[in-house]
C-alpha cells in the first residue's frame, strides 16, 4: 500500500512518502506548499493520504484541497484527517488556523447523506464528480465532543 503523509512535521510515518512545507529534516521526501496547485504527485498515486493537523492551515477552500486529495488517490483510496472542532474553544487559539470543522462538514461530498442531497449535489457545479464516502467521524485529542475531529473518507465516484 502506498501512503502519503501531508505535513509530517516532526513525526515521520515509516514506509510513507513524508511531505512538509519545508525540507526541515532528512525524512521529508517532498517539500511543497499545499496552497500551490496542482500538488506535485501524479493522479491516482496513493492508496492512502494522511493529514493530521494540516488542512486547517491552508488558504485554499475545502473543495480545492479535497479535490487534490481525490485526484492523487487511487480508486477507493482513503483520506485520513484530523481537524480542529468548531465546538472546541481552543481551536480558535492558534492564529494559523484558517477554519474549523463540524462533524458533518464532509457530508456535503457524500452522496448517501442528506446534506449532499439538499446542498452538495448543487454546490460544486454541473458535471462535478469528486465525491466521497464518510466512513468515520470521531472526537479525538481529547475524545470528547469538544475534542479535535478525526475523519476517514473513501474516494467515491467519478472513476
Amino acid at each position: 500500500m502506498t501512503t502519503l503523509q501531508l505535513g509530517a512535521g516532526i513525526r515521520p510515518l515509516e514506509g510513507a512518502v513524508n511531505h512538509d512545507l519545508w525540507p526541515h529534516h532528512d525524512f521529508i521526501d517532498v517539500a511543497h506548499d499545499l496552497d500551490s496547485l496542482p500538488w506535485p504527485w501524479p493522479d491516482a498515486a496513493f492508496d492512502k493520504v494522511i493529514a493530521l493537523d494540516v488542512m486547517e492551515h491552508l488558504r485554499r477552500d475545502v473543495q480545492e484541497w479535497l479535490d487534490e486529495c481525490w485526484r492523487i488517490l487511487k480508486p477507493n483510496g482513503q483520506l485520513v484527517l484530523r481537524l480542529p472542532n468548531h465546538a472546541n474553544p481552543v481551536s480558535y487559539r492558534d492564529p494559523t488556523h484558517r477554519r474549523v470543522f463540524h462533524p458533518e462538514t464532509f457530508f456535503y461530498w457524500d452522496r448517501s447523506k442528506q446534506l449532499w442531497k439538499d446542498y452538495g449535489a448543487f454546490y460544486f457545479g454541473l458535471g462535478y464528480d469528486r465525491w466521497w464516502t464518510v466512513e468515520r467521524v470521531e472526537y479525538t485529542n481529547p475524545p470528547t465532543p469538544t475534542g479535535d475531529l478525526g475523519f476517514v473518507l473513501r474516494k467515491d465516484g467519478g472513476e
